[in-house]
């Protein structure tokens, strides 16, 4: 963010609080202060490097338990063992190699409390057999249907389905290119009954079908690749997902177009607070679901996301006087997105969003995604 604070000094002389009020069993590590602005490569490095990165030159981790007032709630051990950068867990993509009812990632019990708003996103890549192929499901006790979002091969639609037999949202959409990646977001409100359905950044419909005052209840069952007849079961390989799928994650709020843009545009990441994806790694996988590191779709971190657009300029030299970036778009010759390198008017300033609808000359079409992608 730019200009959020100011013409503000922070005094000196007073107190630091580090507090984990409410959360059980937290721990904290290796907190650093600097009087200096650190670069996106630095920061980069800190995060592969885990502990092993500097201290800060106003407030260093290794001094900090001659600076703790004596509290019994506090336990000082040995940085573990398991401290990692959290997000090379969300770096992978799913693959359901065909539609079977044996493929599929299950999680039991996941809400604790239940749900009035949500938003869904996720990458995904259809190459489906079957008329339906299921997606995402959320199914309770009372309802197997809860949540589903599944896609149709007859009418190439993504159908986005929510609740009970007298207050339901049954909406459908246009896929296009099923055969590319495409980013996804469904969002859904019990207040007003608004849900939306956002493709490639791009709001395809809204509507407010009867849901209003519907609350989602707890202790469900989610899975991906299927859809469910029963609470938890009841897969039918007519119905399950051939394709891949990325980054999915759920929040409790509606998100902002510009945080769906910028996701879409591979320009933020930002973590599910119901859901996240690295949730649904290998324990939760059943049959023949195959998990890669690393995905097609991913933005990369700041040290890689550099060595590509290095790449890009080198590669571009000779036919743009500007500098080039690598980027994950909507190239002109496809509807699915695709790694390429682009100008930078290419960006429109006003979403952080490329311009992935007209056509232009302000990135290289040809196919560079493998390219790219080897480049870490």
């Amino acid at each position: 963010m730019h200009d959020a604070a100011t013409n503000i000094t922070i005094p000196a002389g007073r107190q630091l609080y580090l507090q984990l009020n409410g959360y059980e069993n937290s721990s904290q590590s290796r907190l650093n202060i600097w009087n200096y602005e650190i670069d996106g490569h630095a920061l980069s490095l800190m995060a592969n490097k885990g502990p092993l990165f500097e201290n800060g030159n106003v407030f260093a981790w290794y001094g900090i338990k001659s600076k703790v007032e004596e509290d019994n709630s506090i336990e000082f051990q040995e940085t573990p063992d398991d401290l990692h950068n959290s997000r090379t867990e969300s770096m992978f993509q799913m693959t359901f190699p065909n539609a079977s009812d044996e493929n599929y990632v299950k999680i039991e019990n996941v809400f604790t409390y239940e749900i009035s708003v949500f938003s869904l996103c996720f990458w995904a890549k259809f190459s489906a057999t079957n008329e339906l192929s299921g997606i995402f499901a959320y199914s309770t006790k009372s309802n197997s249907d809860e949540i589903t979002v599944h896609y149709s091969k007859n009418k190439s639609d993504l159908v986005f389905r929510l609740g009970n037999e007298t207050q339901i949202v049954n909406k459908r959409e246009k896929v296009l290119a099923p055969d590319s990646w495409h980013f996804y977001c469904l969002q859904w409100r019990s207040t007003d009954g608004l849900n939306e359905i956002y493709q490639d950044g791009k709001k395809l419909g809204t509507s407010d079908n009867g849901t209003k005052g519907y609350i989602i209840p707890a202790n469900g069952t989610v899975v991906l690749g299927q859809e469910m007849d029963s609470h938890g079961k009841g897969f039918d390989s007519n119905q399950a997902f051939k394709g891949s799928l990325a980054g999915l994650n759920l929040w409790r709020q509606f998100l902002t177009v510009n945080v769906i843009q910028g996701m879409t545009s591979g320009v933020i990441n930002v973590n599910g607070n119901l859901l996240q994806w690295r949730d649904f790694r290998t324990k939760y996988l059943s049959g023949n679901v195959t998990m890669r590191n690393g995905s097609e779709a991913e933005i990369p971190e700041y040290r890689v996301q550099n060595l590509r657009d290095e790449w890009c300029e080198k590669k571009s030299n000779e036919s743009y006087e500007t500098v080039i970036y690598a980027r994950f778009i909507r190239g002109q010759d496809t509807n699915g997105y695709k790694w390429r390198c682009v100008q930078p008017a290419a960006m429109l300033d006003e979403n952080m969003c490329y311009n992935i609808t007209k056509n232009s000359s302000l990135y290289q079409t040809e196919a560079m995604e493998e390219n790219l992608l080897g480049i870490n």
